[in-house]
């Protein structure tokens, strides 16, 4: 009897064993081949303007983007999704996008710009900046400001693929993530920063995440230095209609079921 007992539980060891292996093989295979580097399609942008008669900020409308849905976007990145050795491998684990931007549809005039505007009003020291004010928890923002770089054949590689620069698409924290200033330096461009929720974050389907942001004219240091000039906006993400699962909850659970059952094993 108790052999037959013994013979069961190592049965079971070697099932969930087997279990593991298939799994972690299967996601190796998957990172053997990762997804592009995230891009902004489809955009909805935000276009900040400036007031040249009473020297004060603006911003559009409402802009909303959805989390986790867009194939274009991938959707929700379970981990192994990107490579980890890439700048944008903090989104692995993740629901995301970069669909909402940031725009000044004068970025290319030398003197209509906001920056330029801006300076003209408040000096040339001045420079524009957005902060955060609040937001769902969970959200995470991450810089993604860099331009496609260029190789011998061009912005796009010989697959097809475009040509990142990863020293541009930097993937940094900010507004708070990563302990980083709740206070982001605008450079004047089309910017498509990174929005995320971890994975394991996210509790209900289709959960709406929202961010409200200040826009104002700062110092070199970020501080305010014409609160009457201040613009506010939220933004609001709707995440994944399924809620998934990062992959390394299945090996964790099977890892922790193989553990108990080398135990029983054991005594």
């Amino acid at each position: 009897m108790k052999r037959n007992k013994m013979q069961s539980q190592i049965k079971n060891f070697l099932i969930i064993q087997a279990l593991a292996v298939a799994i972690l093989g299967s996601s190796t295979k998957a990172q053997a081949q990762y997804a592009n580097a995230p891009i902004w399609a489809n955009m909805d942008m935000l276009t900040v303007s400036f007031n040249t008669t009473s020297d004060t900020l603006a911003v559009e409308p409402q802009a909303s983007g959805r989390l986790g849905t867009n194939p274009i976007l991938l959707g929700a990145a379970p981990n192994g999704t990107f490579d980890p050795t890439k700048p944008w491998g903090v989104l692995n684990g993740t629901a995301y996008s970069r669909s909402l931007g940031w725009y000044d549809p004068n970025s290319k005039s030398s003197t209509l710009n906001v920056l330029s505007e801006v300076q003209t009003a408040y000096g040339s020291s001045a420079s524009v900046w957005i902060g955060l004010v609040s937001e769902t928890a969970g959200l995470e923002s991450f810089l993604a400001v860099g331009k496609y770089g260029v190789n011998s054949l061009g912005t796009t590689n010989s697959d097809g693929t475009p040509v990142i620069n990863p020293a541009a698409n930097s993937y940094s924290g900010i507004f708070g993530t990563a302990g980083s200033s709740l206070n982001w330096q605008w450079d004047g461009q089309m910017d498509h920063n990174a929005y995320a929720v971890p994975l394991a974050d996210l509790t209900t389907p289709n959960e709406v995440f929202t961010a409200t942001y200040k826009v104002y004219v700062g110092d070199a240091s970020g501080n305010d230095i014409a609160p009457s000039a201040d613009a506010t906006e939220t933004w609001t993400w709707t995440g994944p209609a399924t809620v998934p699962e990062p992959a390394t909850l299945s090996l964790a659970a099977l890892s922790v079921a193989g553990l108990l059952v080398f135990r029983k094993l054991k005594s």
